[in-house]
């Protein structure tokens, strides 16, 4: 009879098994971990650019619509109702009778505590914008009346305001600093300058991380 014989091969003990185990969940854990933060660092930053190109482009439109505008009117309000017939940031008021040429500035920009509506007022420079015969207003301004919408609007001629930002996103403080709205002719040698600042926060972001735009603009027409 032929005996068996002996390979001197020999299986995994117990504790190899064990230690080998170890091993692998340790190193499936530290990658699934950094995946993750991966995964989450990407979405954040995704949202963050969408926050960003959001606000690039509705600053991008007020800068070449206010550069090329002329007759610059800077004006600020506690509410909708406040000086009645007067209140230019009211839709039911005749916007560009109340204006009219007149122009003023804003050197101090907005008083968060009692204003909660402020912005430019100015006539556009050219009718192509619009698509109206003839020069009209434009106005963008802060909206700050409801604490949970607060945003930008922009009202052409005496149509009803439009907010230009996304419904995604809060502005929680905006301003415009108005300076040089005078002529040569009226003693003001400064050409008009306009600086905007934004405060915004992405309405689905739980950290509440704000974002931070400025931008100063100068009239393209010579204010002589």
């Amino acid at each position: 009879m032929k005996t068996p014989q002996l390979t001197g091969e020999r299986g995994f003990t117990l504790i190899e098994m064990i230690v080998s185990l170890g091993v692998f969940s340790v190193v499936v854990t530290t990658a699934v971990g950094a995946m993750l933060v991966l995964i989450s660092t990407n979405q954040q930053l995704q949202s963050e650019q969408s926050v960003m190109t959001n606000l690039a482009f509705a600053l991008d439109t007020m800068t070449r619509e206010i550069r090329t505008g002329y007759y610059y009117y800077c004006d600020s309000e506690a509410n909708y109702s406040s000086s009645g017939p007067n209140n230019i940031f009211n839709n039911s008021n005749n916007h560009e009778n109340i204006v009219d040429r007149n122009v003023q500035d804003c050197p101090n920009g907005r008083s968060p505590s009692t204003d909660n509506l402020q912005g430019i007022s100015f006539y556009e420079g050219g009718s192509s914008i619009t698509g109206a015969t003839g020069a009209r207003r434009i106005m963008y301004f802060f909206d700050g009346t409801d604490p949970d919408n607060k945003t930008i609007m922009r009202r052409v001629g005496n149509t009803e305001a439009q907010s230009i930002v996304s419904s995604g996103l809060v502005i929680v403080n905006a301003e415009f600093v108005v300076t040089g709205s005078e002529d040569l002719d009226n003693g003001d040698a400064e050409q008009p300058t306009v600086t905007v600042y934004i405060e915004a926060q992405d309405r689905s972001d739980p950290t509440a991380k704000s974002y931070f735009l400025q931008t100063t603009i100068t009239q393209r027409t010579l204010d002589l």
